[in-house]
């Protein structure tokens, strides 16, 4: 930032940073819209204040940036997210998600979803494979469960890609949108945290209420994902949004839904996005935490446009369903060049 800027937009300051690590931050938190990362050391002037950075030195803001001149430093802008949901069928197809760059060389997937965890039981583990059919204390599919404990969830961060589990309702009466009894609610959240997100070192947890069997409670939601916002303030809360409108209007402690999401991404897929994303908007989700989805089962009548639409309206983004899928791979790669330009869709 320019000596002369104001900075009352300053979020944080994070030292020992790289520029992976850095880009991975600004992806955990929507508010931030731009940082330098310093490379040598610096003392800026801002209005008579010195403000004092040493080399490693990553400093992130919201807003519009106000650049200056500083050859010890590198700006960097956060303009758009894409994201993959994938069932890799194994760890090495869900490490060559890596393998696509764009012409910088950066990761030209920001985030990748696993999918993903079925909800079964509030009896541990909660997580069951195959929805419990037949009845297991196995918390995965055998393909899930290898992706997780092989080191390739980090591989994939260490290129500076963001990486969620979904969590589906698993075909019986608990899920995100059963729950009751706040004392349930901490429980499940606790699980999550112990035993799958900091396990296996995920970035967080990505919300698919769908399947449940139960009987929906209007409050389940907001309260399940405020708890989870305490539990894990630093982790992603993000949610396939679908025939979900209706829960953005409900109070728990004075939260609304859109307070506890980090992000959501519109899953009807194929229709106008004019009628999927800005009614979100309505109820108070920030278009940079706003992503179009998109599924070549069910594709468009012309993606590129609706991407075009995403940038002409400032959304985040686009979601890809089924990224393993060989159309959804290209048509992934098709999107992408659309977001950023021709020549951005890389396979190393």
């Amino acid at each position: 930032m320019y000596g002369g800027a104001n900075w009352d937009n300053l979020i944080k300051t994070v030292r020992n940073c790289t520029p992976v690590k850095a880009k991975r931050i600004a992806i955990k938190n929507p508010n931030i819209t731009f940082f330098f990362l310093c490379r040598q050391y610096i003392v800026i002037n801002n209005q008579g204040q010195l403000r004092m950075f040493n080399p490693g030195d990553a400093v992130f803001f919201s807003g519009i940036p106000w650049y200056g001149v500083a050859p010890q430093c590198d700006a960097y802008n956060k303009n758009h997210m894409t994201v993959a949901y994938t069932t890799p069928d194994d760890s090495q197809q869900f490490l060559n998600i890596a393998s696509y760059t764009l012409a910088d060389g950066s990761p030209a997937v920001d985030v990748v979803c696993i999918f993903g965890g079925n909800y079964c039981t509030n009896e541990l583990p909660s997580l069951r494979a195959n929805n419990n059919n037949p009845p297991t204390l196995n918390q995965f599919n055998p393909n899930i469960q290898e992706v997780l404990d092989s080191g390739v969830v980090k591989a994939l961060q260490d290129k500076g890609i963001t990486v969620l589990l979904t969590i589906l309702n698993g075909h019986s009466a608990v899920g995100w949108s059963q729950f009751t009894s706040e004392i349930v609610a901490t429980a499940f959240v606790n699980y999550l945290k112990t035993d799958i997100v900091d396990k296996y070192g995920l970035d967080g947890i990505d919300i698919d209420d769908e399947y449940s069997i139960g009987i929906p409670n209007q409050t389940s939601l907001v309260m399940v994902t405020s708890i989870m916002q305490q539990l894990m303030p630093d982790k992603i809360i993000s949610k396939a949004l679908f025939n979900d409108i209706h829960n953005f209007d409900t109070i728990y402690k004075g939260k609304k839904l859109s307070d506890t999401l980090d992000y959501g991404w519109e899953m009807t897929y194929g229709g106008n996005p004019i009628f999927r994303l800005p009614q979100y908007v309505d109820k108070g989700m920030g278009k940079d935490r706003l992503s179009l989805g998109f599924w070549f089962g069910q594709i468009s009548p012309n993606p590129e446009k609706d991407v075009q639409w995403i940038k002409d309206n400032g959304y985040e983004g686009l979601m890809v369903f089924d990224f393993q899928a060989p159309s959804d791979t290209v048509m992934m790669g098709t999107l992408v060049n659309a977001l950023y330009g021709i020549g951005n869709w890389n396979c190393q």
